[in-house]
């Protein structure tokens, strides 16, 4: 039985068809969504620190926020047109940490995402698919 769905959201195109597979298994099973986007943290070479300001960091980080809660919204107005019970969540970190950690503490029954992230180049959630899979205590099926 399926209870809570935990939906990873990037703003990739397959996170719109992933979306889609949700509503038709929520709708099914009578299921909870949660929607969770994951900022990551700004990586910058060891050689840049004495270059690059604090306040470009934080400013960099803050627009990489803005845009994973649009991302999050965008998905979220997606969704409350199917009337389907359904939450949100941003967090900070390493995505698949961050994923694993909420499957868990929100009692999931299953994760679903998309078999690649923004761009395609390991960009967003694609690239943490194995981890994911390797680290979940619950079923995990990735969308393609």
């Amino acid at each position: 039985m399926i209870n809570k769905i935990l939906v990873a959201v990037d703003g990739s195109d397959i996170t719109v068809r992933a979306l889609d597979f949700v509503v038709d298994l929520a709708r099914h099973y009578s299921a909870e969504i949660q929607l969770l986007t994951v900022v990551p943290p700004v990586f910058l070479p060891i050689y840049s620190f004495g270059v690059v300001e604090t306040e470009a960091i934080a400013d960099a980080t803050k627009q990489l926020e803005n845009s994973f809660r649009g991302v999050l919204s965008k998905a979220e107005e997606q969704m409350k047109k199917t009337n389907l019970k359904m939450s949100t969540k941003l967090e900070h970190g390493s995505p698949d940490e961050k994923i694993v950690e909420a499957a868990k503490q929100g009692n999931a029954d299953i994760i679903i995402m998309g078999s690649r992230g923004l761009n395609n180049r390991g960009f967003g959630l694609g690239s943490v698919n194995p981890a994911v899979a390797d680290n979940a205590t619950c079923a995990v099926l990735i969308i393609k």
